[in-house]
């Protein structure tokens, strides 16, 4: 009975250690698959909270009318994006624009009074033409070009950590040329996802968009540099799969995530009716050095004559995780509007 109770005992250590040695090793696997699976986010399917949460945007817009008394040139352009920022429990919003002079930024701080708080230059002529941008908690991608001879352009990662003191110097800058409409910068999205910033820039008519990316922790170091790292001709997409095959010239493209990490870029612009159109598109890669992307969805809102896509527009995903577009007018006057689809 003794000897019994001993190989009992002795055979139920041996399933513990067994269990232990199974647990061990799946903790192992687990630690070094976890990057490769968090890779595989990227190019997961389509998040249905995503396309619920935009299908239940209303076309039709509300307004916020702003105020302005600061010196401004609406000759020869105008405003080509707009972003939401939140600082403070204060809600801003950030619009750039182009002249025949100068490329900017202006913010615009709600409140009380819906007031344009700063106008800040980027670039003189030749690089007058600021376009369509995006920004990303702190950090703000916007591209300047040379819009007559359409040869060269330059974006700035800036970093805005208070709407009310803009950054005098940017983060880095990714210098553009080349073929005319080829090095142009039309249309800039930003975003954070692993370890990595990653930056779309779109060309004249976003008949290309190049993607750029840096290590996070790279980017505030002296002489940062966004490493060029793949390249999409929208004329050559493979364009199975996709809800339509219809790709057009984007005012703004504006990078999102659904609620699995999954990545989406949003492309805006108003169509040959007057219609403001989102197409969302799913981005697909595996290690962020190649990419594909996917049509998933389309949406048209109202037009109207007081705000267009195609002059400004801009999506953010809010921390509740409702989505607002955002839509702005041609210049910014003593009195403007913005249009919000909530």
């Amino acid at each position: 009975m003794l000897f019994l109770k001993s190989v009992n005992k002795s055979l139920w250590e041996q399933k513990i250690e067994t269990i232990m040695r199974k647990s061990y090793f799946y903790f192992i696997l687990i630690l070094i698959l976890s990057p490769f699976l968090c890779y595989a986010q990227v190019m997961g399917q389509t998040d249905i909270h995503l396309n619920n949460s935009i299908e239940k945007i209303n076309t039709t817009p509300v307004s916020i009318r702003f105020q302005n008394s600061l010196e401004i040139n609406n000759n020869g352009g105008h405003l080509q994006g707009i972003q939401y920022l939140n600082h403070n429990q204060n809600d801003y919003y950030v619009l750039s624009g182009s002249s025949d002079t100068y490329s900017y930024y202006s913010i615009v701080k709600t409140g009380k009074m819906n007031l344009v708080i700063s106008t800040n230059r980027i670039l003189d002529k030749p690089f007058k033409h600021a376009g369509g941008f995006q920004i990303y908690h702190t950090l703000m991608a916007i591209g300047v070009e040379d819009n007559d001879a359409k040869n060269k352009s330059k974006v700035f990662i800036f970093q805005i950590d208070d709407p009310e003191k803009p950054p005098k110097e940017p983060l880095a800058v990714i210098d553009r040329s080349g073929d005319a409409k080829r090095a142009t910068a039309g249309c800039v999205g930003i975003i954070t996802i692993l370890e990595n910033v990653l930056v779309v820039v779109g060309d004249w008519d976003t008949k290309h968009l190049d993607f750029y990316s840096i290590d996070q922790n790279e980017l505030d170091q002296d002489g940062a540099t966004l490493e060029l790292v793949y390249t999409i001709d929208s004329r050559k997409m493979d364009k199975s799969g996709w809800i339509d095959e219809d790709w057009l010239s984007y005012q703004n493209i504006n990078f999102l995530k659904d609620t699995s990490g999954n990545l989406f870029l949003a492309g805006m612009t108003s169509g040959d009716k007057g219609e403001n159109v989102l197409d969302l598109f799913e981005v697909e890669s595996e290690d962020l050095s190649s990419f594909k992307l996917k049509k998933v969805y389309s949406k048209s809102f109202e037009g109207n004559k007081k705000t267009k896509f195609r002059w400004g527009a801009g999506i953010h995903v809010f921390d509740d995780k409702q989505i607002k577009v955002f839509s702005c007018g041609e210049n910014i006057q003593n009195t403007s509007i913005i249009h919000i689809y909530r």
